[in-house]
């Protein structure tokens, strides 16, 4: 998968996979949200800084949608997905696909000028085995697969503000931990990543991408 983010990287804000080259993962630098300071009218909490003005944030609905995510996404990948991908992603965890809405689109399906794109599954950090909770049960992680914001909206917090909804939503459902790729090369991304949220850097993954890019594997340890 690919995944490249980008408050201002590759033209649309991404993220993405490869072979491992062991850097560094420090479980114990954990990371959590700060305390919500107010709630939507489903219930989330939301903070502060997960609020842009002129901005709503939605929830996926259906493959009705499914253009949307493939329009933002695909504008600047360094490799290609096939319809399989995004259906992979969005028909096991519609709830982890957040869209970001002008607030002056006033239509009845408003043109999303940004998304975020997550999954979740049993964690496999130590050299491929399952890290085990006390009851036996496999610990969860988050993957942030896709993250792409049109090129008008960037540098605005749009992105940030869809990875901390998607993160909080990650940890509320169980995981314990957060994963996801990105370029070498892609410098908003990782200062996104790592100075805005926490990641830390995980694995060097060597000619990861179709276009033979270097790429940092990424890891966000949340709060137990």
């Amino acid at each position: 998968m690919t995944a490249r983010e980008n408050d201002g990287a590759p033209s649309v804000e991404n993220l993405t996979l490869s072979d491992p080259l062991h850097i560094t993962s420090n479980r114990e630098a954990k990371h959590v949200l700060p305390n919500s300071s107010s709630s939507t009218p489903d219930g989330e909490q939301i903070d502060d800084d997960m609020i842009i003005p002129g901005i709503k944030f939605v929830n996926y609905r259906d493959e009705s949608q499914i253009d949307c995510v493939m329009r933002l996404v695909g504008r600047d990948l360094s490799e290609p997905y096939s319809v399989f991908t995004y259906r992979y992603f969005l028909h096991r965890y519609p709830q982890l696909c957040i869209f970001a809405v002008p607030e002056n689109d006033t239509s009845d399906d408003p043109e999303p000028i940004g998304c975020i794109v997550c999954k979740i599954d049993p964690d496999e950090c130590e050299q491929g085995v399952e890290v085990e909770q006390d009851i036996g049960e496999p610990k969860l992680c988050g993957y942030i697969g896709m993250l792409a914001i049109d090129t008008s909206y960037r540098r605005s917090g749009i992105g940030s503000a869809l990875a901390k909804r998607a993160v909080r939503r990650m940890a509320n459902m169980g995981c314990s931990s957060i994963i996801l790729e990105t370029e070498v090369t892609n410098k908003a991304a990782m200062k996104l990543y790592e100075e805005k949220l926490g990641f830390m850097r995980e694995e060097f993954l060597v000619r990861y991408y179709l276009n033979n890019n270097d790429a940092y594997r990424l890891r966000l340890w949340l709060k137990e």
